[in-house]
This record gives C-alpha cells, sequence and structure tokens, in this order.
C-alpha cells in the first residue's frame, strides 16, 4: 500500500536552485595550481559525487589528488575560501523551473523541508537572501546529514513512505533509502542519470506539486 506524500524534503543546489556549475567552478579554481589534469579530475569527482559535504570532497583531493595536507585546520580553511567565492554567486543564480511555483504550492498543504551538504550558516543566510525561508517549516546543513533530517521527519510522525526526498545526486538517493522514504530525483535536460535503474526521475520541479498530490497538472 502507498500511503499519500504528506511532507517533502528537497535538496538545495541542482533541485532548487542551478548553482552546481558554479560550485564546480570554485573546487577547480582553487586546485588551478597543480594543473589541468588535476582540475580535470577535480571537477568530475565533483560532479559524480553531488550531495557529498565538501569537507570530504577536500579531503578526497588533498590525499588523493595532490598528496598535500588533509588536517583538519587545512580542510577548514580550504572550506572557507570555497564559501567565499560561492555564496555571493548562489544568491543570484537561476532558480531551476517551477521550482518557486511549486514550493508556494506545496507549502500551503504540507510541511517542507531542506536537506543540504551546505554548511548550515551559509545555507540558511543563502535561502533567506533569496527569499525561500518562508517557505520551509526546517532548513538542515551540514553537520546534519540528509539521513539524519529525513529520519526526523519520521520522529515527528510521519510513515517513511509519506515522506519524500526530492534529489539530484547519488548522495540524495542514498539517505532516502537509508531512511525507508521515497524518492524522485531531478536529472537536468542534457544531464548524466546517475540513479539506479527504475528511479523516478523529472527534469525540472514544473510537474512537481501535481506529482505529489496526484492531481492533475
Amino acid at each position: 500500500m502507498t500511503f499519500p506524500i504528506k511532507a517533502v524534503v528537497f535538496d538545495f543546489d541542482g533541485v532548487i536552485v542551478d548553482s552546481n556549475h558554479v560550485k564546480g567552478d570554485a573546487f577547480v579554481a582553487l586546485y588551478a595550481d597543480h594543473g589541468d589534469v588535476v582540475t580535470a579530475k577535480v571537477r568530475a569527482f565533483h560532479e559524480a559525487h553531488g550531495g557529498m559535504p565538501r569537507a570530504d570532497k577536500f579531503r578526497h583531493f588533498q590525499r588523493d589528488l595532490i598528496d598535500g595536507p588533509a588536517d583538519d585546520a587545512t580542510i577548514v580553511e580550504l572550506g572557507r575560501r570555497f564559501g567565499d567565492r560561492v555564496k555571493e554567486e548562489v544568491k543570484r543564480v537561476p532558480e531551476i523551473a517551477g521550482a518557486r511555483e511549486a514550493l508556494a504550492a506545496l507549502s500551503a498543504r504540507m510541511p517542507l523541508h531542506m536537506a543540504s551538504a551546505t554548511p548550515q550558516g551559509e545555507l540558511t543566510e543563502i535561502v533567506e537572501a533569496r527569499g525561500l525561508a518562508g517557505y520551509f517549516t526546517s532548513i538542515h546543513g551540514v553537520p546534519t546529514s540528509k539521513t539524519e533530517a529525513l529520519r526526523m521527519r519520521i520522529a515527528e510522525g510521519f510513515a517513511p513512505d509519506e515522506i519524500l526526498m526530492v534529489g539530484d545526486a547519488t548522495a540524495d538517493h542514498a539517505a532516502a533509502v537509508a531512511a525507508g522514504t521515497r524518492f524522485l530525483g531531478i536529472v537536468a535536460p542534457g544531464g548524466v542519470n546517475r540513479f539506479p535503474e527504475g528511479t523516478v526521475t523529472h527534469a525540472d520541479l514544473t510537474g512537481l506539486t501535481a506529482f505529489v498530490t496526484g492531481e492533475a497538472a
């Protein structure tokens, strides 16, 4: 038996705003001094591991790509430099098609939540600057994981099958599987579909309200 969806949890980058390229460019810029081979690997890893916290990506880059220091202080400093590069740009990038309309329609009917791998303070600042905070009952960034954010909804009394996770990365899908919730993947036109075979996907959020409510668009 499938229960109706009663709560939706959204990833942010690539789901609500078209910002993944901004973050890819920032990772590449931080490793530009190491040459084209390294920067190509940096971009490829970033694109293949969407939804992974930036600290984990930096540890991989430092240890496996440049054999550099990966102590906590180094990772924190890289994260600070990265955040300085991307924060203002992410406040200005376009929204994914249909995003604001879906948020407005669905927030009037059920609680909406955000779960992102962006650090909490930075995420909250960006969401508030874009005028999106009012649509969400809660906003979770690092250190809260996406799985933890989903399990919080279950702890609030929702059945796992009443919760939909909307994400564009395999990490988002993995979080939904770990928590036992439903999942909708966002795969941009021309993008690579990295989700397991059979995963329901949309190109953007234009049909999300109808998908969630079961009503005709």
